[in-house]
Formats: structure tokens, sequence, C-alpha cells
């Protein structure tokens, strides 16, 4: 591979990241006057907008219907992730709640050796164990001060697993679908799944949230791409460390819009996750990964 590839690539990831965390915390703006189940409609209605723009674009509004089977899943486990991440946005602080999805890398581990098969290392295991010490570490500021929601720690780990199971399932869709019907199928089905719940729950949304909406549709359909091209031109072991960056988002955003100051155990806590992470991803054990990152 050509250095300027990886550069482009690495740039892209960065850019990806950068956007997905954009996404996230006018996520949590809005979750503070809008039921949560209507504020996952919305995001995906928004991004279904421009999902199918970018799909009449590159003339790929008719997927099979194979291409829609494959996609059911994959949705379901997609609507689970943000569902829950949403709602962990609502309860912690934006920083700590990134940086608990963080896990997401080890549960990936444990579920493609089941789905697809790969092997599992010495080396992923003990980076798995180490990276839930840190997830331990966050936990000991709620045992001891009452920081934090226990509510939210548990929706935001299993956010992780949810997004971990999204990101295999797209790992094996890949082999059979293209990058833009992946995402116009996944956004319309994800916003049919949502619609019911948002229309139990209803709440009318003003017109300066609904556009909070479709600036959040479009910074998820670009980071959807973004990352995707990234990923097509460049090894997972050179991008895994870029979603790493989005802590430095996270942490940025939650002061600057949201008053919010990380603790020493989240900052503590963080490193530990992000080392282990680094270890799972570098060379020297299972195949390299090389999907869409399939943000909530």
């Amino acid at each position: 591979m050509q250095p300027s590839m990886r550069l482009q690539a690495a740039g892209a990831a960065f850019v990806a990241v950068f956007l997905f965390s954009g996404l996230d915390a006018l996520v949590k703006a809005t979750t503070y006057g809008t039921p949560v189940v209507m504020v996952v409609f919305l995001r995906y209605a928004a991004g279904s907008l421009f999902a199918v723009a970018a799909g009449a674009t590159q003339g790929q509004l008719r997927p099979s219907w194979a291409t829609v089977r494959r996609a059911l899943g994959r949705s379901v486990a997609g609507v689970t992730c943000a569902a829950l991440f949403f709602g962990a946005l609502k309860e912690l602080p934006l920083a700590q709640t990134v940086a608990l999805t963080f896990t997401s890398p080890f549960f990936m581990v444990l579920i493609s050796s089941v789905m697809i098969g790969d092997p599992v290392t010495r080396r992923s295991l003990v980076a798995t164990a180490i990276g839930f010490a840190g997830v331990v570490v966050m936990l000991a500021e709620k045992l001891s001060s009452g920081a934090g929601s226990p509510l939210g720690f548990a929706m935001a780990l299993a956010s992780a697993v949810a997004y971990a199971l999204s990101m295999i399932m797209s790992r094996r869709d890949t082999a059979h679908d293209s990058v833009s019907q992946m995402i116009l199928v996944q956004n319309l089905i994800n916003t049919a799944i949502a619609a019911p719940f948002a229309l139990l729950w209803f709440q009318p949304v003003p017109a300066g949230t609904l556009s909070m909406f479709l600036a959040i549709g479009a910074l998820g359909t670009a980071g959807h791409y973004a990352i995707t091209w990234a990923y097509k031109h460049a090894p997972a072991t050179l991008l895994g460390p870029f979603e790493f960056t989005a802590l430095i988002w996270a942490v940025t955003f939650g002061m600057v819009f949201f008053s919010e100051i990380p603790s020493l155990f989240t900052l503590l806590g963080s490193m530990i996750i992000i080392g282990a992470c680094l270890a799972v991803v570098q060379p020297g054990r299972a195949p390299e990964r090389r999907t869409e990152k399939a943000h909530p």
C-alpha cells in the first residue's frame, strides 16, 4: 500500500470519528426533552433521507431481497445498540458513556469466534480481562461516591455488546452487498422498527430539535461513508486506534456544551480500556478485520 493512500485512509478515519462524536453530542442534547424511542426513530428517519439521496446518486436504490434479508438481523442489533447508547447518554456524562462503549472490541473477539470461527488467542483474552478492569475502575467511582447511574452503566455496556454483534454481521454482509445499499437498507429498516415505539411514546418535537435531527442524519451518513472508505483502503490494525480519539472529542464536547468535567476514575478507567483495545487491534493475533463501522 502506498504511503499516500495510508495517510488518506487515516485522515478519513479521523474525520469519521469526529463526525460520529458530533452526532453523539447532538443526540445527548435531544434526549433532555425527547423520549429515547423518539430519538432513535428520528435519528434513523433523518439518516434515511441522506442515505436515499446518496443511493440515488450511485444508482443503488433497488437492493435485492437477499440484501434486505441479510440486513434484518443487523438492523435489530443496530436499533438495540442505538436505544441503549442513547439511553446511557441520558443517564451518564458524554465522556463516560463513550469510554464504556470502548469495550466493544472485546465482545467482537468473543462473538466473532462463535459466529464466523475467528480464533480467540491468549493475547485477546488477557486484553479482554485488562479492559474489564478499566470498567471496574469506573464502577469503583459509583460504589465509593454514588457518582453516575447504575442503569446508565448497564445500558452503555449492553450497547457495546449490541454494537459488536452488529459489526460482526456487517463484516459478514460486506462480502455480498455494496456499502451504499447496506447503509440505505439498514437505515430504512431501523426507521420501520423504531416507528411503532415512537408513536406509542409520541411527544411534539420543536422545529429547532427537528433541525438538530437533520444534522444528526447528515453526520451519521457522512461518517458511515468516511469510515467505510477508510477500511476499504487500509488495514484495521492501522485504523483501529483512531476510534479512541472519540474520547478526546467526548471530553471536549462534554465540557463545552454540557459543563461535564470528567473525573479521575473516568480518565484512568478509559486509559486502561484504550490500552487493552490497542493490544487487541495490533498485529500478531487473530486475522485482520476490515469492516464498516455500524454507529448507532
